[in-house]
């Protein structure tokens, strides 16, 4: 399968990902860490979808979680290894379902800073139901969609989603709220927490509004 344009450009900026990541002010890692350090306990295993350079998943590391990983650009993959703080670590696309892991494997699951770069979620909060234990945590986040982002959007889908042209050419999703609330009643997740913060925009010169998410996976 041909690597999309997202998965394209993190192999391009692996080298230099983390350090624009502080450079522009990017919290998302902590911000999740933050809202889910409550729930979590060392020793569980942690799925980290679109892991990266790792940033997002170190901290729950640092906690003493059992952390694994899955991502598109090897590029990225290969500086998270480095780090030398997964216990596992996959080259996966994620338009290629089903996750490659059985039923119930992991206590928790994360996924920051990638849903926007997807349109259609519920493949993904379908197998991540399915992998995750009945009561483990399932947090992540997205760009929030606003009254302001109606001008830029490029195609506007019926299910609750909009695609956006960023100024560096890759194609951005926002998800509604209705959207997000919708897959996470129809594949059995209950809302823990949800928290609104800004992060650099898509466009020059202005921030967007990002959500994250903090759900549990019920028994049924």
């Amino acid at each position: 399968m041909e690597k999309n344009d997202g998965i394209r450009a993190h192999d391009e900026h692996a080298s230099d990902y983390d350090q624009e990541a502080r450079e522009t002010g990017w919290f998302g890692p902590e911000v999740l860490f933050g809202l889910c350090f409550e729930y979590v306990s060392p020793h569980e295993r942690l799925l980290d979808i679109g892991i990266g350079t790792g940033l997002a998943s170190v901290p729950f590391a640092r906690a003493g979680l059992e952390v694994s990983g899955i991502d598109g650009s090897a590029e990225m993959l290969e500086i998270c290894r480095s780090k030398d703080f997964a216990e596992d670590l996959r080259e996966f696309d994620l338009r290629d379902m089903p996750l490659p892991y059985s039923d119930g494997f992991f206590d928790d699951v994360i996924c920051c800073g990638v849903f926007h770069l997807i349109g259609d979620l519920e493949p993904i909060f379908k197998e991540v139901f399915r992998v995750i234990k009945p009561g483990g945590i399932f947090a992540f986040n997205i760009i929030a969609e606003t009254p302001e982002k109606g001008d830029a959007v490029a195609n506007q889908g019926p299910q609750g989603y909009s695609e956006i042209i960023s100024d560096w050419g890759v194609p951005v999703f926002i998800h509604s709220r209705g959207y997000i609330e919708e897959l996470l009643q129809g594949y059995g997740f209950l809302g823990l927490k949800e928290f609104k913060f800004l992060v650099r925009g898509l466009h020059e010169g202005a921030d967007d509004l990002a959500c994250a998410y903090v759900t549990r996976r019920t028994v049924v």
